[in-house]
């Protein structure tokens, strides 16, 4: 596979969300290091935990600003934001229970849901945002 790289495409124009958007990049290119093997169960755990503290943090900072903006989105967002979410705990579930590999098949899941979640979803908000400053 190949590192998850930010390209300017995936920028909604609200800074602080996008610099949250560039961090979990960062989290998603250290969890696929562990991807389709057994790189030890440490690393893996480190991985998972560091990935789904980041969304938590991510998901609650962006339903805070949809709210407050009276984002026409929000609910909509945090079905979303809620379904990832628990797909992240179902994997740090089966990691705990002895499944000491994460399957390819489950990080590019995890990686295209993201990517097609801020180009489909958060840049939206993006420009309902810039419309409510004008």
């Amino acid at each position: 596979m190949s590192t998850f790289e930010w390209k300017t495409d995936f920028c909604t124009g609200i800074e602080e969300m996008d610099k949250h958007h560039k961090m979990f990049f960062k989290y998603l290119n250290e969890l696929e290091k562990t991807v389709g093997g057994n790189k030890g169960g440490e690393v893996i755990d480190r991985g998972i935990k560091q990935v789904e503290n980041y969304i938590k943090y991510h998901f609650a900072e962006e339903e805070n600003l949809l709210k407050v903006t009276g984002s026409p989105d929000y609910a909509y967002q945090k079905k979303q934001h809620d379904f990832f979410a628990l797909q992240i705990a179902e994997l740090k579930d089966r990691f705990s229970k002895g499944d000491q590999t994460i399957p390819v098949s489950t990080f590019v899941f995890l990686r295209d849901w993201f990517l097609h979640h801020i180009l489909e979803t958060d840049k939206k908000y993006g420009s309902y945002l810039k419309e409510i400053k004008k």
